[in-house]
């Protein structure tokens, strides 16, 4: 039996070493150029796969995302129904997603955008009200959302949070799909952070009709997945006024193209992805446990369930 690593564009030398290092004895390919057989392939490290991997190679019990999201498989039609799909779960991703989301709503609160503005044309000006009040509302409230939410509301912020099924969260308003509270939950913010997974359900969820559910003047911060926002909807509620600005981490093309009118809109501050990564030693770590646990027949951690998208 061998690990294949399929992650094409980047450099996985420091992860096959690591793998190497836990798993003493077996094979860690890189795949394509050390995949000589593929029969001896039965599990696979995959991000960013091409289309035609299940094809070559069609052994696989196994594949591991390497990272928390898995949109990549979920919506791949080829994957195999019969192979075993697992994610990456990384303290240090819930860690990093919460800085970033932490940091994006105190700019908000703080009206950076306006200072900024200020700084470009050498003016000095405060405002009359040196905050602003912002009511924070996290679209999904798993591992990564319900960290977020509990967070905000240590740092003072009225937080609401929306999942599919009800939560408790201390100091967090819960609302669900469950307790039909969809439109409570948006009327009732002024800044919407979403981190859902990509799922059916969830493309294109960021759209007109949502945000025409929120207040005027209202703010998006977007880290979950870019095929989420329906982009030119965006566009047209930032001209409108419905919404006030944007911090986006996530695009449906990456890197966003250069001609993209995202780069032109004042109102919207992107950054690179760059919210929460994948820490490549903790990965090797679980993905080395779960390989082990495959091996002996035992019971997997972080299985997902293709159905929901999670």
């Amino acid at each position: 039996m061998a690990i294949a690593i399929v992650i094409p564009g980047r450099d996985v030398r420091s992860l096959k070493k690591r793998l190497e290092e836990l798993l003493p004895g077996e094979e860690i390919l890189v795949y394509p150029e050390d995949v000589k057989h593929p029969k001896e392939v039965e599990v696979a490290i995959v991000w960013n796969h091409s289309a035609d991997l299940w094809e070559r190679l069609p052994y696989l019990k196994l594949v591991c995302s390497f990272g928390a999201g898995v949109d990549h498989l979920i919506f791949d039609k080829g994957l195999p129904p019969n192979v075993r799909v697992t994610r990456i779960v990384d303290s240090q991703l819930t860690v990093g997603m919460r800085k970033y989301v932490c940091m994006a709503v105190l700019n908000l609160h703080k009206n950076l955008f306006h200072y900024y503005e200020l700084q470009q044309k050498r003016r000095w000006g405060r405002l009359k009200e040196a905050e602003i009040d912002i009511r924070p509302g996290v679209l999904g409230l798993g591992v990564l959302g319900a960290d977020i939410a509990y967070h905000l509301h240590v740092l003072g912020f009225e937080v609401y949070g929306y999942s599919r099924r009800p939560k408790k969260i201390e100091g967090v308003h819960c609302l669900s799909e469950k307790e039909d509270q969809w439109e409570k939950f948006l009327s009732s913010i002024n800044a919407l952070i979403c981190v859902l997974p990509l799922t059916p359900d969830t493309y294109g969820i960021l759209n007109e009709q949502l945000f025409n559910k929120m207040p005027d003047g209202s703010y998006l911060i977007n880290v979950g997945r870019g095929h989420q926002l329906i982009e030119a909807d965006l566009i047209r509620a930032i001209k409108s006024g419905k919404i006030k600005g944007a911090f986006l981490d996530v695009f449906s093309t990456e890197p966003l193209p250069y001609e993209h009118a995202f780069w032109d809109i004042p109102e919207i501050i992107i950054t690179p992805h760059i919210a929460s990564l994948t820490d490549p030693d903790n990965a090797a770590r679980q993905i080395a446990a779960n390989y082990l646990k495959f091996k002996e027949g035992e019971e997997l951690e972080n299985v997902v369930d293709l159905g929901l998208g999670y």
